[in-house]
């Protein structure tokens, strides 16, 4: 079941599935706090099982569009490949397109995550080394 969360929710989850060796936030990131963000979790009963997250938030190669950025998707080890995070990235796209019919979604997706986000319509802009967390895949996908 999916329901929104509050983004310090999201903290536990991301870090254990995203970064394992980094210490848990302290105060929330400015992205976590924009108008009409949305973080959302999957529950098994009262089991916080997967976390994803989107906002309003430029895309630096189409500063001019009206972009969502997904990020912060993490499912706990055993439940991975049951659909969780597709089910979770739909909502999230859901989210951006009922608020913008003409806008686009885009994520900075682990080398691994390629083809996940393929499924769900993204398509590769670039690579870019992010500091501290290493190379990324920047996609993007329209929301209609």
């Amino acid at each position: 079941m999916i329901r929104p969360i509050a983004p310090q929710d999201t903290w536990q989850l991301r870090r254990e599935g995203l970064h394992p060796h980094k210490p848990l936030p302290t105060s929330l990131d400015s992205l976590d706090v924009v108008p009409d963000a949305l973080h959302l979790g999957w529950f098994d009963a009262e089991r916080l099982v997967g976390v994803a997250s989107i906002s309003r938030h430029p895309l630096p190669l189409e500063p001019d569009a009206v972009a969502w950025f997904v990020r912060g998707m993490a499912v706990a080890p055993n439940w991975r490949s049951r659909g969780i995070g597709g089910y979770l990235l739909d909502a999230l796209i859901g989210h951006g397109a009922g608020r913008d019919p003409n806008g686009i979604a885009w994520c900075h997706a682990r080398l691994p995550a390629e083809a996940f986000y393929e499924r769900h319509g993204f398509q590769l802009l670039d690579q870019v080394d992010l500091p501290g967390k290493g190379l990324r895949l920047r996609m993007r996908r329209a929301f209609t």
